[in-house]
């Protein structure tokens, strides 16, 4: 993504933040519509409890308070771009780890267990789908067990015309040949999104 887009998309958090305050909303998300879309991210077939975990694109630290109120003790960190967002989270969760961090820019210099992606690449931009494609390569090198990704699906029958949907069927085949053979992939119909799930090892 070019620096210009990643200012727009900034921007565009900022002030829904602003407007909205510290709800779903201020993502795009209705607070159902995200608990869901978190529930969702834990069908990985794995135990994350007492793991190290990367929420890349955190936002504003939702799905650690998500994690906190189901009781599920990580060892959590959360990178996004949007400072403000990351200035808010360290706020309500001084005890978590936040940073402003950019995969594309920055050098991750560890490794996580596992790697989640919520939600981070709805927006719609240019070249936006060879970032997506981008991203998760690289987040997958410094993943030890799973990466898991979430996003609209291009089967949305009403689509909103500032939003960016994923063929779910292209992005699998992308993982699968490009990133690792073990992948599953989970479509929710109610939302329609869906999950992808990228495994170090095969776990069916």
């Amino acid at each position: 993504m070019d620096e210009l887009s990643k200012e727009y998309v900034i921007s565009f958090y900022c002030n829904s933040l602003r407007m909205h305050g510290d709800t779903p909303a201020a993502v795009k998300w209705t607070g159902p519509g995200q608990r869901l879309r978190f529930e969702s991210l834990l069908h990985l077939n794995a135990d994350i409890c007492g793991r190290k975990i990367l929420d890349y694109g955190c936002g504003k630290g939702d799905f650690y308070q998500f994690l906190k109120e189901k009781g599920i003790a990580v060892d959590y960190a959360g990178f996004d771009i949007n400072d403000e967002m990351v200035s808010l989270a360290r706020r309500k969760f001084p005890q978590c780890r936040f940073e402003v961090f950019d995969i594309e820019r920055d050098s991750l210099n560890e490794d996580f267990d596992y790697i989640f992606l919520c939600g981070v690449f709805n927006l719609k931009l240019e070249g936006i789908y060879d970032t997506v494609k981008n991203v998760l390569s690289k987040l997958f090198k410094h993943c030890r067990r799973a990466l898991i990704f979430n996003a609209l699906s291009s089967h949305e029958p009403r689509k909103d015309f500032e939003l960016h949907y994923i063929s779910p069927e292209d992005i699998y085949d992308f993982a699968a040949v490009n990133i690792s053979p073990h992948v599953a992939l989970r479509h929710n119909k109610g939302l329609y999104d869906f999950n992808l799930f990228i495994y170090k090892q095969d776990k069916h």
